[in-house]
C-alpha cells in the first residue's frame, strides 16, 4: 500500500466531496437531509482512485441533530517512492521484503505495486444549550489494511448580534496507528539491507517453524501485535461569522494542529547518489528510508467572503498555511454561481495554490557527505504550484431533492531540475508535471 499517511491525496478528495456535500451531514434546521456522491480521480499515468459517500441528517425533538456520514474509497495505480531517476536499470524492493519492481533507465521511479480500501464513519450530535449557544459532540473511525485512526471532537457556537455574528471554537483528537508491510523500517537505515534482513528472517523464521513440534503460533501473533507505531493528532479551530449585510457574509477561521509520533512514510525512500568527483556522479549507489522529525506543529488562517447579486453568488477564499517544518502555502479559491433556469444553475470555480519546501526536504543525498538527522523526498514536502479549474451544474430533479453533475482539472508542477543537480541527474526532469482529471456526481434529498 503506498498512499497511506498521504494528506494532499486523501485531503483533495475530501475536499471535494466536502464542497459536494456541503459542510457536513446537518440539514436544514427543523429538516432531515440524505445525500450522497461518487468521485472518480485520475491521475495521468499516476494514482486511480473511487470513492462513494452518503450522509444522513436527522432532526430530533428539541432541536438536536443527528448526523452520520459513511466513506468507502479504493485506490490503486502508481506513484513516486522519492528515488530519482538513474541510466541504469533500478530495481525496489516492496516494503514486506518480498519481491520487487524495476524502473526503466532515464524514468521517474515509481512503486506500482500498491492497492488499497478504505472506510470511514463519522458521527456528530448537535444540542442547543440555549437559544443562541449550540454544542456539537462528534466520533470519528477510518480504517486500512495498515492504518487505523479514532477520533473524538467537540464544537460550541453562541450567536450575538441579533444572529448577525457567530463566534465557534472547536477542538479534536485523534490517534492513529500505522503498520506498513513488512513492518516500521528505520529512519535512515538502508533499503538494501532491510531486504536482507528480511532474508535472514524468512530463514530463521522457516528453522523455528521446523524445530516447533506443537504448531503453537502464539510468537506470530505477538510479532505482528508489535508492528507498527503510533501518533496522537490534536486539533483546535477558532471562527468568527459575520453578517455585514443582506447580500455579504464573511468568514474567518484559524485553525492549530499538533502532530506527535510516527510521522514518517514507511513507503518513501532518499536516493544517495555518488560525488561529483566520482565518475558517475548523480548516479544511485543506495536507498535510505527517510526520516522526519517526530512532531509537527501547523497553523492556517481562513477568510471567505459570499456575496449574493440578483440570484448570482460569488464566492472568494484565501488561506494561508505555515508548520514548523519550514512548509508555507497559499491557496485562493473562486467559485460562481449562476441561475441558468428555475432550480438550475452552473457553477464553475477555480483554485490556486502555491507551497514551499520543508526545511529537510532532499531531492538526493551525496554519498560520503555528513548524515543529516532528517531527511525526506517526498514531492508532498517539495515546492510546487498547483491550478485547478472546474465545472459543476446543479439542478432540481423532485420536491426537495438536488442533482450535481460536474468535472475538475488539476495541473501540478515543480522545479523540474534543482540547482543542486549534478552528473546525469542535470539531465532528468526531477519534479515532472502531473496532471488530474475528477469526474464527481452527488444527490441531494431534503424532507
Amino acid at each position: 500500500m503506498q498512499l497511506t499517511n498521504r494528506p494532499p491525496l486523501r485531503g483533495a478528495l475530501s475536499a471535494l466531496t466536502a464542497a459536494l456535500l456541503g459542510t457536513g451531514a446537518a440539514a436544514s434546521e427543523g429538516r432531515n437531509r440524505v445525500e450522497s456522491s461518487i468521485l472518480l480521480y485520475s491521475e495521468v499515468d499516476r494514482v486511480q482512485a473511487a470513492e462513494a459517500i452518503i450522509g444522513l441528517g436527522r432532526a430530533l425533538k428539541g432541536d438536536r441533530m443527528l448526523s452520520a456520514r459513511l466513506t468507502l474509497d479504493g485506490l490503486t495505480g502508481a506513484s513516486p517512492n522519492g528515488a530519482t531517476p538513474s541510466a541504469r536499470v533500478q530495481t525496489f524492493t516492496r516494503p514486506s521484503g518480498e519481491g520487487g519492481y524495476s524502473v526503466k533507465p532515464g524514468e521517474i521511479p515509481l512503486d506500482d505495486t500498491f492497492k488499497d480500501t478504505r472506510y470511514s464513519f463519522d458521527g456528530s450530535l448537535a444540542q442547543p444549550l440555549d437559544r443562541l449557544t449550540t454544542i456539537v459532540l462528534g466520533a470519528h473511525y477510518s480504517g486500512e489494511h495498515d492504518y487505523t485512526s479514532l477520533g473524538a471532537s467537540v464544537g460550541l457556537s453562541r450567536d450575538l448580534n441579533r444572529k448577525n455574528t457567530t463566534l465557534s471554537a472547536s477542538a479534536a483528537y485523534s490517534r492513529d496507528r500505522v503498520r506498513p508491510e513488512g513492518g516500521p523500517p528505520d529512519p535512515l537505515s538502508s533499503m538494501s539491507a532491510r531486504a536482507d534482513d528480511d532474508d535472514d528472517d524468512d530463514a530463521g523464521e522457516r528453522e523455528l517453524a521446523a524445530q516447533d513440534d506443537d504448531g503453537d503460533d502464539d510468537d506470530d501473533e505477538d510479532r505482528e501485535s508489535d508492528a507498527g507505531e503510533g501518533k496522537n493528532v490534536y486539533d483546535v479551530v477558532f471562527g468568527l461569522t459575520q453578517v455585514l449585510n443582506r447580500q455579504t457574509v464573511l468568514r474567518l477561521n484559524y485553525s492549530y494542529n499538533h502532530s506527535s509520533g510516527y510521522l514518517n512514510d514507511p513507503y518513501k525512500i532518499v536516493s544517495v547518489v555518488q560525488g561529483p568527483g566520482g565518475p558517475d556522479a548523480g548516479e544511485p549507489v543506495d536507498y535510505l528510508y527517510e526520516a522526519r522529525p517526530d512532531g509537527r506543529a501547523k497553523q492556517a488562517v481562513f477568510a471567505q467572503l459570499r456575496r449574493y447579486l440578483s440570484g448570482h453568488t460569488i464566492d472568494l477564499s484565501y488561506r494561508y498555511f505555515w508548520d514548523d517544518w519550514g512548509v508555507t502555502s497559499q491557496t485562493v479559491e473562486l467559485f460562481y454561481r449562476l441561475p441558468v433556469k428555475a432550480g438550475h444553475a452552473l457553477q464553475p470555480h477555480v483554485r490556486w495554490y502555491r507551497q514551499t519546501e520543508a526545511d529537510f526536504y532532499r531531492v538526493f543525498l551525496v554519498e560520503a557527505a555528513p548524515a543529516p538527522a532528517h531527511a525526506s523526498a517526498d514531492y508532498r514536502l517539495a515546492p510546487f504550484h498547483a491550478v485547478t479549474a472546474g465545472l459543476q451544474y446543479l439542478f432540481p430533479v423532485g420536491q426537495g431533492v438536488q442533482v450535481s453533475l460536474g468535472g475538475e482539472y488539476y495541473h501540478q508542477a515543480g522545479d523540474i531540475s534543482p540547482p543542486r543537480s549534478m552528473g546525469v541527474l542535470s539531465t532528468y526532469e526531477l519534479f515532472p508535471d502531473m496532471d488530474a482529471v475528477m469526474v464527481r456526481a452527488g444527490f441531494d434529498y431534503e424532507f
